[in-house]
Order: structure tokens, then C-alpha cells, then sequence
């Protein structure tokens, strides 16, 4: 009898540092998390055209650890890439440790 082992992605948050947070209408911060760490994720074609579909500008997808109290239209800000605002989130159980999929559409660039 074959034992099926469950297909587990290891990830390494290793592409990148992240902060994540909310602005009120006088634009003062309220950061949720600082020095976040991050690995890029591919912008596949099923996601590219489900963004056009529904008239979303898609710029870039990154994953974290899973983490508590991150919503859509927070602002996520990378150094030295920019800001971009959140526009979809996906929490993948499959991964060790377990993490979110964050779709972004970018704001500003970095100066």
C-alpha cells in the first residue's frame, strides 16, 4: 500500500522587507507590521485576467507568514520598489509555515 504524503511548499520570506499599515484621511500611519519579510510570487494568467475581468490594475504578488489583522486596502510599502495598496488577500495552508498571498496594485513609486 502507498502512504500519500502531503505536497508541502518550504518557504524562506528571503526576496524582500515590508512594512504594513492603514492612513487615515490625514494620512497619519497606523502600522500593523514593520520589517516584514517577503518572497515574490509569479503573476500567473489566471489572476492577471480575473484582475482585467473585474477592471483591477494588478502590479505584483508577494507572500508573508500567515499573520492576524492585515485587510484589504491596507498599504503595504517595500523598499526601494514603492507603496502599493492590497488588493486581494489569500491565506495558503499548504506552506510550512503557513502565509498569506497579498495581491498589490502599486501607488508610488520609490524615489
Amino acid at each position: 500500500m502507498k502512504i500519500k504524503l502531503d505536497n508541502i511548499e518550504f518557504v524562506s520570506f528571503s526576496d524582500g522587507i515590508c512594512d504594513i499599515y492603514t492612513e487615515d484621511d490625514e494620512e497619519i500611519k497606523t502600522y500593523k507590521y514593520k520589517n516584514l519579510c517577503f518572497s515574490d510570487r509569479v503573476l500567473g494568467f489566471k489572476r492577471a485576467y480575473a484582475a482585467a475581468a473585474a477592471q483591477v490594475k494588478i502590479n505584483a504578488v508577494i507572500r508573508i507568514p500567515k499573520v492576524p489583522g492585515i485587510d484589504n486596502h491596507d498599504t503595504v510599502e517595500i523598499k526601494d520598489k514603492g507603496k502599493y495598496n492590497i488588493e486581494m488577500i489569500q491565506v495558503i495552508n499548504d506552506t510550512n509555515p503557513p502565509s498569506i498571498d497579498l495581491t498589490l496594485r502599486q501607488l508610488e513609486m520609490s524615489r
